[in-house]
């Protein structure tokens, strides 16, 4: 029986706390809490859509693969905490993460 380690998910601006399984991407365990983040590919790299920011927490998700920066280099008020939901999955560390598509 493989044990699923979970870690703690805070969203901004709502400030709200989530446990989340670590191993998903970002974009699963926010619209499995219920956030309203938007994916128009189905999680492909090849939309904006779930484009966030991670103030806290950046170095428990996965590395930024080459589709992940190529589509992140194309958008505009990109910043060094941003990232695409769907593309970062989650460590074990706790993240906190600001939703921009409200």
């Amino acid at each position: 029986m493989r044990l699923i380690t979970m870690t703690t998910l805070t969203v901004l601006p709502s400030g709200k706390t989530y446990e989340a399984a670590a191993g998903t991407t970002l974009l699963k365990a926010l619209l499995d809490a219920g956030e309203a983040i938007t994916s128009k590919c189905g999680g492909e790299a090849r939309c904006e859509a779930c484009h966030v920011t991670v103030p806290a927490g950046r170095k428990s998700l996965s590395k930024i693969q080459r589709v992940e920066n190529d589509k992140l280099d194309g958008i505009v008020g990109v910043s060094s905490n941003s990232r695409l939901a769907c593309q970062a999955i989650l460590g074990e560390e706790p993240v906190t993460v600001e939703l921009l598509h409200l």
